[in-house]
């Protein structure tokens, strides 16, 4: 697929542009001296660009020049004529009002003016927007594409200027990397199948470890075991299965009894044991501190000596030396000793504090009991156990809530543990194909990556390489880098004009990978030429040339001043053949539009 002529139904304000079979320039001229420090000339080569863009059927939106300026544009149709991959010809014609509305005519040889055409004569009439890409993507056949459509690839096919910021993310990419990463591992040799399933996979783990970590936090960390919120749930539903059934009959003395074996059997025999388990840790807290109190070494060697010297007894140094070593180890075992008190201490201490609370209850509820027992009237025995029911029914309500969550935790923790064994499995798929790929110096990113270093070093008389890597989070890193003076790629700004370098040489490189197969080629590169040293500007329209011998068709947009030498003074530079248009800026015919600026 080449361009052949873009041309509109108004050729005394946008005159025809017919692309040259292989490089094709876009000269803007500065005429005026006073123009030649301004940074931007509005003479139309950038937007040149952007009405192919349009043409190849870009998505209608109201920031674009065309809309934006509606009245000045409203009675405009563009067409745009391409050389398909079987050698027939296609013109799509797409007016701007409206510009969801598509032509399309089929011919076997180039039609120059396709506005004199009767209406009967198109083969296909304002088709709807989608249906026209549809249609437009099985015209162009372009198979290593699949599963994507042509649109995808056309953003690098016409790098804008605000496109050189990153040789495989284009400014239009500012999504999620699911949106771009596959379409690029797919374009530059991998297959692209795992690679989408992989960020699909992504996605759905990062939203289950979401989902789990808000209701993780939502029940402030507390891990819920289901089979004991089961058991819990089980009891209350007995429990209040009891007190409806009482309630309905009338009939208390079951309540009674159940109150006074309560009372007895658990309610008392609890306060008793935890009344001695309280005891006891009182005692065991009183020992403890006793023993960190004993917890000294009160013998010193110095007050030993002293004494023995006194006596008249001479103390050696052997012996003192023995004496400071098992006072040592004596420190040592005590202090690992108080360690290990001190933290009995603390358990102890907080125990209590665990078993006042439940005392406090116990004792509440055996208040309750006998308050329940010594009432002899029903009535009021029947409100204490409605009461009674309705916080049961409550405690319930919430045990049911958390079993709910409990088993969506459950969920969610065994999808996610699904989830990040299917994801390991998609990362050892992916690793081994970048693996696979990148030594084989004859698969499509083998070949991809040679072509590229050749352009960089034909033009700077440097190296750089093209590298694929699966990163740490799982995706997939791709990079361009020069290659430093100690033989390791270095990711270290080397200025605008290198990175748009970069940009050129990946896309010429990517290109002629596919020459063996129907694929687009062209690329528009806007202002190719632009803050590159005269020689490597000399040195890059000849990689531009060579290109084109390979069956390419590069297009470049430059301004006068960016030309090495002046044109058709050599073959470093551009001659006039190569220029199929030339803007200047001497009056509005000097525009890509013969009109006011907008």
């Amino acid at each position: 697929m080449k361009l052949k002529r873009l041309y509109s139904n108004r050729p005394e304000i946008f005159g025809p542009v017919t692309f040259n079979e292989g490089l094709s320039a876009v000269l803007a001229e500065i005429r005026v001296p006073a123009n030649r420090l301004l940074d931007t000339h509005n003479l139309g080569k950038s937007t040149l660009a952007e009405l192919i863009d349009y043409c190849l059927l870009k998505g209608k939106s109201n920031s674009f020049f065309l809309f934006k300026h509606g009245s000045l544009f409203a009675a405009f149709t563009f067409y745009l004529e391409i050389e398909l991959p079987d050698g027939e010809y296609l013109t799509i014609g797409r007016p701007v009002d409206p510009g969801s509305k598509i032509y399309f005519k089929r011919s076997e040889s180039s039609i120059e003016d396709i506005t004199a055409l009767d209406v009967p004569d198109w083969d296909h009439l304002a088709l709807p927007f989608d249906r026209a890409k549809r249609l437009l993507d099985g015209m162009l056949a372009i198979d290593p594409l699949r599963p994507w459509g042509f649109r995808k690839v056309v953003g690098y096919l016409i790098r804008s200027q605000r496109d050189y910021l990153d040789v495989f993310q284009l400014g239009k990419f500012s999504g999620k990397h699911q949106d771009w990463k596959p379409f690029v591992a797919q374009l530059i040799g991998m297959e692209s199948g795992p690679v989408v399933e992989l960020y699909q996979k992504k996605e759905e783990l990062n939203a289950t470890t979401a989902d789990l970590a808000t209701l993780t936090r939502e029940w402030s960390g507390e891990d819920v075991d289901p089979s004991v919120l089961d058991g819990l749930i089980s009891v209350k539903r007995r429990d209040i299965d009891a007190k409806t059934a009482t309630l309905s009959s009338f009939n208390f003395q079951e309540e009674d009894t159940r109150a006074t074996s309560e009372l007895i059997d658990q309610t008392e025999s609890q306060i008793t044991a935890l009344n001695e388990e309280s005891y006891r840790l009182n005692q065991l807290i009183q020992r403890i501190a006793e023993s960190l109190d004993e917890e000294q070494v009160l013998f010193r060697p110095k007050d030993a000596e002293d004494l023995f010297r006194q006596a008249g007894v001479f103390l050696g140094d052997q012996i003192k030396r023995e004496y400071e070593q098992l006072l040592a180890f004596n420190r040592a075992i005590t202090e690992e000793r108080r360690e290990a008190l001190q933290e009995q201490l603390a358990e102890s201490q907080a125990r209590l504090v665990e078993i006042r609370k439940e005392l406090e209850t116990l004792n509440l509820r055996r208040a309750q009991s006998l308050e329940f027992l010594r009432n002899s009237d029903s009535l009021d025995k029947y409100k204490s156990l409605s009461v009674e029911l309705a916080d049961l029914q409550g405690e319930l309500g919430f045990l049911e809530a958390k079993r709910t969550a409990a088993a969506r935790l459950t969920d969610l923790r065994r999808q996610q543990r699904t989830l990040a064994e299917e994801f390991g499995h998609l990362e050892t798929a992916v690793e081994t194909q970048i693996q696979e790929i990148s030594r084989d110096e004859e698969s499509r990113f083998g070949r991809l990556r040679r072509y590229f270093t050749e352009i960089i070093y034909e033009v700077l008389g440097q190296n750089a390489i093209i590298a694929i890597k699966l990163n740490s989070q799982g995706g997939l890193d791709f990079t361009a880098e020069f290659i430093g003076s100690a033989g390791t790629a270095t990711s270290g700004d080397r200025g605008t004009s290198y990175k748009k370098l970069l940009c050129i040489a990946f896309d010429l490189a990517f290109l002629r990978t596919y020459l063996d197969v129907p694929f687009p080629r062209f690329v528009y590169h806007d202002g190719a030429l632009e803050q590159l040293e005269p020689r490597k500007r000399e040195k890059l329209i000849g990689v531009f040339r060579k290109y084109a011998g390979f069956g390419l068709q590069p297009i470049i947009s430059l301004l006068d001043s960016d030309l090495p030498l002046p044109i058709g003074s050599g073959p470093q530079t551009l001659s006039p053949e190569d220029v199929v248009i030339t803007l200047h800026d001497e009056g509005q015919n000097g525009r890509l539009f013969k009109m006011p600026t907008w």
